[in-house]
Order: structure tokens, then sequence, then C-alpha cells
């Protein structure tokens, strides 16, 4: 029985080799021996975003504060936003995002970054808080477009 499973190994191996010397890079249709038949491959790869920040907890005291690095992935190939959804106490604060100052809006959500393809990046992020906040909530969101 063993060398019966190694034999047809032996055969397929040698079919797949001739497949593949005789296969025609523009078409799907394969020529095999004296016959013929045609090959479809079809994959389908689900949209997968997601949005993380290091931090998790931060003293409340004004000034700039460290969140840690945004990491962001997000294979949709039209793009992604992500949202950084705060509190109200924030509203007249501001993050720091890979250098860039995005100012904390009225609506509690504001947008801090939106490309129009995939992508994999990792950015430093601080926040300004204004004075008087002693306790307040930011989170962050992905978005694909």
């Amino acid at each position: 029985m063993v060398r019966a499973i190694k034999t047809g190994a032996l055969a397929a191996a040698a079919l797949s080799s001739f497949v593949a010397v005789n296969a025609s890079a523009n078409s799907p249709v394969l020529n095999v021996g004296s016959g013929r038949f045609t090959l479809t491959i079809t994959g389908f790869v689900p949209v997968i975003c997601r949005a993380n920040v290091g931090a998790t907890s931060v003293p409340a005291a004004a000034g700039e504060v460290s969140l840690g690095t945004l990491e962001e992935f997000c294979n949709n190939p039209n793009g992604y936003e992500i949202y950084a959804d705060h509190s109200a106490a924030l509203a007249e604060g501001s993050l720091i995002v890979a250098g860039q100052k995005v100012e904390l809006s009225d609506s509690g959500s504001t947008l801090i970054r939106k490309t129009d393809r995939a992508g994999i990046a990792n950015s430093g992020v601080t926040l300004e808080v204004p004075q008087g906040v002693s306790s307040a909530q930011i989170s962050f969101r992905i978005v694909p477009l």
C-alpha cells in the first residue's frame, strides 16, 4: 500500500511538472498530453482594517501626553479613514500624529488620517490636553472606504 501511494505521488508530481512547463502565461487553457482543460482560480480576500494605540491610561494633566504608537493596518484597496473619538472635555485640545497637528473637533469625532489606498503604518501620537481637564476619554477607529 505504501508503494502505491509513492507511485501515485510520483505520477502526480510528473504530471504537475508537465503541466507547469506547457502552461501558457497568457491563457488559462492547459494542454496535457492529447487532452485539454481549462483551469480557473478565483479567490476572495476579506477587508481587514484595524487601528490600535499603545496607551490605555495616561495621567490627567494639562500639556502634552504621549499616547504611544498608532498602529494602523487596512487592506482595503479604496483606502480608509482613521477617526479619534473623544469626550467633550478634549474639544479644545489637539493630537500630534506623525508630526502633524490635528485640532480636536467640538463634535467629539475628528478625522485624523485619510488615504485612498491600502496601507500599514506606525505613527507616534501625542495628545495636547487643554487646561482644566481632569478626566477625559479618547479612542481611535478605522473606517474602510
